[in-house]
């Protein structure tokens, strides 16, 4: 809200939502306060769900995240490739984007299995018809090719370590 204000821009900012949180039945009026009451839109306040809280009791799970979507929050599924979903469960969960597992990226550069199993789960995601993004990205290299895979978002220590709130707003002001 304070750089929406200082700099008249969105910024979106991603939460993780714990598995407790998806279960808990006060969750959408929890989120709905604190959008309102900081002026802000749901959708300057994304939600990720880790893969492997889908497995718990998905028909729950996919109720909250309907309800959730329902009220304009986009709901990011977060370390998309280390839990224990099948596959087939994607077509039926209500998800705006897949967050690969940074797991994923370490190899890339350097070994074809994981290289080509990055470029199958970017197609899985353009399939889906969500954007996807790569975090854990930590070299020039792995940018590139993540990049010439057609990846949507990367993210990770090559553009920066996690910095505070002060120094995250010096980046903004170096970028405008």
């Amino acid at each position: 809200k304070e750089w929406k204000d200082k700099y008249d821009f969105t910024l979106p900012v991603s939460v993780n939502v714990s598995r407790v949180d998806v279960f808990d039945p006060l969750l959408c009026d929890v989120l709905e306060g604190i959008v309102s009451g900081n002026e802000l839109t749901s959708n300057e306040l994304l939600l990720e769900i880790t893969e492997s809280a889908y497995t718990d009791n998905s028909t729950q799970i996919i109720d909250t995240v309907n309800k959730l979507r329902d009220n304009g929050f986009k709901i990011e599924m977060d370390d998309f490739g280390s839990g224990y979903s099948s596959l087939n469960m994607l077509t039926s969960l209500p998800i705006d984007a897949l967050k690969l597992d940074m797991k994923f990226i370490r190899n890339i550069c350097n070994n074809k299995k994981d290289s080509r199993l990055v470029e199958i789960i970017i197609e899985i995601a353009q399939l889906l018809d969500v954007p996807i993004i790569a975090e854990g990205v930590e070299t020039y290299e792995q940018m590139s090719l993540l990049k010439d895979m057609g990846c949507d978002v990367i993210q990770g220590f090559y553009f920066s370590k996690p910095v505070p709130p002060g120094d995250f707003e010096k980046l903004i002001e170096q970028q405008l």
